[in-house]
């Protein structure tokens, strides 16, 4: 074969041609996996957002329709009823008088009593019974 040929074969063409396929590059990434930690606190960040959530349309609620100020229907007014020794009690208390430590203090008591009144308890509780 002569070079004068070859050269007319390869007249007007590069000598090196690459064909690059773009699609073929590009990987999609599979979403990451999430660890057991984030799912615990996405769900957490998630009970926490929906209860300030419920907060704020209560507040938003009281400020739409407020209530009208009487002595029967004061919000300060916290009535308690109660049995003691097979005797029906009730008190009343004026909340807007109290400190914030015995405020505290109501709150923990009312709450425990509510627990162990009903039925269905919390896990909390069936843990600490174990």
């Amino acid at each position: 074969m002569s070079s004068k040929n070859y050269g007319q074969k390869t007249c007007g063409t590069p000598p090196y041609v690459q064909k690059i396929r773009f699609e073929n590059k590009i990987k999609k990434r599979n979403p990451q996996k999430i660890c057991s930690d984030c799912k615990e606190t996405s769900d957490s960040i998630k009970l926490f957002s929906s209860k300030v959530n419920k907060l704020e349309e209560i507040i938003d609620n009281f400020y739409k329709n407020p209530i009208k100020k009487n002595k029967n229907n004061q919000i300060s007014i916290f009535n308690a009823k109660f049995t003691l020794n097979h005797i029906p009690c009730e008190l009343e208390y004026d909340l807007s008088k109290f400190s914030l430590e015995n405020l505290h203090k109501l709150v923990i008591f009312t709450t425990q009593h509510c627990n162990n009144n009903n039925k269905y308890s919390t896990s909390i509780e069936n843990i600490d019974d174990k």
